[in-house]
């Protein structure tokens, strides 16, 4: 093997660490915009958001190609690293002070 100076990826990694997938897209995502859908569905009685759903869905296909846990690591960073509610006093920043 030469050496070209690229990684060598292993098939058998990338799919044993990939999460399940229904139609491109990760279990999270398709619950979210069927639950979306279906509690517009529910207030409006409209078949509207069911005709948004493959939009929604594609949408979030092309999101998945690049990383296929992008919602889950966004509701994970959104639970972890909140901002401080204090932060519009000390300009914009973070500070744990008691007002």
């Amino acid at each position: 093997m030469a050496n070209t100076g690229e990684l060598e990826v292993d098939m058998l990694f990338l799919g044993l660490t990939r999460p399940p997938m229904l139609f491109g897209v990760s279990y999270t995502v398709v619950m979210i915009n069927f639950l979306v859908s279906m509690g517009y569905f529910v207030m409006t009685s409209d078949f509207m958001g069911f005709g948004a759903m493959p939009i929604v869905h594609g949408a979030a296909y092309i999101l998945s190609q690049k990383e296929p846990l992008f919602l889950d690591l966004f509701m994970i960073k959104q639970q972890k690293c909140n901002k401080c509610k204090n932060r519009f006093y000390h300009g914009m920043t973070n500070s744990y002070d008691v007002m």
